[in-house]
């Protein structure tokens, strides 16, 4: 029995196996051309129909061609796209493709159908902001994880957006409340002038381009259901600006806040300061290298001029309008387009200049100093300001840098007429005096009150080390005029000033002159352009001077010394005149030069161009003790043989006695004579043309 049951045993055994072998096979064939079918044709609709469903519930409206099996990747939907398709106006974003992360777990052990996550590859993110305008990111790599709580987490998001590498990264929470957002719904967020900004950017951008591609990496953390929660830390790299920033927006998205900090160059965002003034501040500021920056930020994003900021900035090496500094540090205030420097510092070398307060309004477009300080060169300072003060201060030169205080304001913007120096009142109060010299005029020290208001230029309290001796006053110059350079008048005050180094400064031939000058000159009006237009009065008295060697005053020495071998070369032991000056002619009637054995009277004009027409002449013993004035007048007849017209310049004067016949003086003097008799050209050492 046994022998008959295990043939029909094995038998069964082998042909249920054999069955079991060909459903296997008829499975396995199944299962793969259900693959393929899934890979070539694509998800069945019930399929399709969950997994949208699942995505919607994440807050993404999915939109695609083909959803399909790929071997190496899972379920990808190919040609995405998540956004408005019906205004076109708010964020879409484009996808070559998508791929789904499913919850292996819950499918099996629950038999739900849920998404771990995606993975957007060869995306673009569009924003439109009008029909020919819009923001871009393209080429798009990231994986998005779907999270407890609706939260979202960015991982490994790399884009490029107009010219720059972006990296993002960051988690949000309650992600599907976005979808509230009028960004994302298609609606137009915010107003005009936000759009119009925006436009202006995009429009830039387009434009722009990088030897080196800026890198941008951003984080972002927050929760959709309250935007205030959001904190946006973006670090951006680009040639040498090195910057991080930290903030976040209100409720409404409308207003920013950040705290920015790092080194950042100005010419990063020049391409997106369209304004002329802006542009002109690129020209006027150059920097080598970058501004370092620390501050607090915000304002309404649409609405440049409601900005403000808050914080400490410091820059090296950098020009104002050609003119280089070392360094500058300053605490800062920015509001309503007033900028506040507070405890500034400035060194160029040994020099330097600090202030309480530098403030500059762009309202008004004036700059305030408040206790300024300073130790530096003021033409630099001028040449910074701007070409006109440059200008106007050019004859005035310090040949060391003074030490002063300055208050006051000055326009911000270029000066090229008097209505644009409507608004300057500054006040430079020299308290350590330096070298200075104004035309020909030197002095080892000087100081006083420098006053720049408006047109006018005033000058108060000038005290200078003047050639040995001592000098004070005062000037105006008014440059309202319609002509060229300033109307001016000054008065000086002369005390012990050393005659032969002051002649010697004025003029470059040697001189033997000497004596102690005082006096005073009073110029009541004057024109820059000419010495002929000034008009004044003033006197000088000499002491102990040694005054024949000057032409003008030395034609009476050969007759003098004729009568009495020295007595035209005696020191002058006092001479003193009062003066008027008419339209540059300098006139008087009282210069008397006293010498111990005669007493010499001017009276007559000279201009400034050095022009002489006086009349010169010599008392005898006018000055002897006790008996002088007897002599005087006793002699008062020979005086008049000494009597002469002086004409020429005061270089080369010329004389002619006013009662003697001039034959009758060619003893004292016969060589002169003759050659004035037989006047010729000037000679020469090179022989005649034939």
């Amino acid at each position: 029995m046994f022998r008959d049951m295990r043939p029909g045993f094995w038998r069964k055994c082998r042909t249920g196996f054999r069955w079991f072998r060909i459903a296997a096979l008829l499975v396995v064939f199944a299962g793969v051309c259900a693959l393929v079918w899934l890979n070539c044709v694509g998800l069945p609709d019930f399929l399709k129909t969950r997994l949208v469903a699942t995505l919607h519930e994440r807050g993404i409206e999915l939109e695609f061609t083909r959803m399909r099996l790929r071997f190496e990747r899972g379920i990808v939907a190919e040609n995405v796209r998540i956004g408005d398709a019906q205004t076109n106006s708010g964020l879409v974003l484009t996808l070559a493709e998508i791929q789904m992360r499913l919850d292996f777990r819950a499918l099996l052990l629950q038999r739900q159908l849920q998404l771990d996550g995606l993975v957007l590859r060869e995306g673009r993110l569009t924003w439109p902001l009008s029909p020919t305008n819009g923001l871009r990111l393209d080429n798009i790599q990231t994986d998005l994880r779907f999270e407890t709580n609706d939260t979202w987490s960015l991982d490994n998001f790399q884009a490029d957006f107009a010219g720059a590498k972006l990296a993002l990264s960051g988690e949000v929470k309650h992600a599907p409340e976005f979808r509230k957002l009028a960004i994302f719904n298609g609606q137009k967020s915010g107003g005009g002038a936000l759009l119009e900004q925006l436009q202006k950017i995009s429009d830039t951008l387009g434009q722009t381009h990088y030897e080196t591609p800026p890198q941008l990496n951003l984080v972002v953390n927050g929760d959709a259901r309250d935007l205030r929660s959001f904190v946006v830390r973006l670090a951006v790299a680009q040639g040498k600006t090195r910057i991080e920033l930290t903030g976040g927006v209100d409720s409404k998205a409308e207003n920013f806040n950040c705290h920015i900090r790092g080194a950042f160059d100005p010419e990063t965002v020049r391409p997106f300061l369209t304004a002329s003034n802006a542009v002109r501040g690129f020209e006027i500021v150059k920097l080598a290298e970058p501004l370092a920056l620390d501050a607090d930020v915000s304002g309404r994003v649409d609405d440049y001029d409601s900005i403000a900021a808050d914080g400490r900035m410091a820059l090296t090496n950098f020009a104002v309008r050609g003119v280089t500094f070392g360094d500058v540090e300053s605490a800062f205030n920015y509001t309503n387009r007033v900028l506040e420097l507070f405890h500034s510092v400035t060194h160029t070398g040994a020099q330097m200049m600090s202030a309480d307060t530098v403030t500059l309004n762009f309202n008004t477009r004036l700059i305030y100093f408040t206790n300024g300080f300073s130790t530096a060169d003021p033409q630099s300072v001028t040449r910074a300001i701007g070409p006109k003060t440059a200008r106007l201060m050019e004859p005035y030169h310090f040949l060391e840098p003074p030490t002063a205080r300055v208050n006051g304001q000055v326009p911000l913007h270029d000066m090229n007429n008097g209505h644009d120096m409507a608004d300057a009142d500054l006040c430079f109060d020299v308290i350590k005096g330096a070298p200075f010299e104004w035309l020909k005029f030197k002095t080892t020290n000087i100081t006083g009150t420098i006053h720049w208001q408006a047109q006018t230029l005033i000058l108060t309290n000038v005290a200078t080390a003047f050639y040995g001796g001592s000098g004070t006053g005062f000037a105006n110059f008014d440059f309202s005029p319609v002509h060229a350079g300033a109307d001016y008048q000054f008065t000086v005050d002369l005390a012990n000033v050393d005659l032969h180094v002051l002649m010697a400064n004025l003029s470059s031939l040697t001189n033997h002159l000497e004596g102690m000058l005082a006096g005073q000159l009073v110029v009541t009006h004057a024109d820059t352009r000419e010495l002929r237009t000034w008009n004044g009065y003033g006197y000088a008295h000499l002491r102990n001077g040694l005054i024949w060697d000057e032409p003008v005053f030395g034609i009476l020495s050969p007759v003098l010394n004729a009568v009495s071998p020295g007595l035209g070369s005696s020191r002058a032991t006092d001479a003193s005149s009062t003066f008027a000056i008419t339209n540059g002619v300098i006139f008087t009637d009282s210069l008397q030069i006293r010498a111990t054995m005669a007493e010499l009277h001017y009276t007559g004009t000279v201009d400034l161009a050095g022009n002489v027409n006086m009349r010169a002449n010599a008392q005898l013993l006018r000055n002897t003790w006790v008996v002088g004035q007897l002599f005087s007048t006793a002699l008062w007849p020979v005086s008049k043989l000494f009597e002469y017209k002086v004409t020429g310049t005061l270089t080369k004067p010329k004389s002619e006695p006013v009662y003697v016949p001039k034959f009758l003086f060619m003893p004292l003097h016969p060589i002169r004579s003759f050659e004035e008799m037989f006047p010729g050209g000037d000679t020469t050492d090179t022989p005649p043309e034939n």
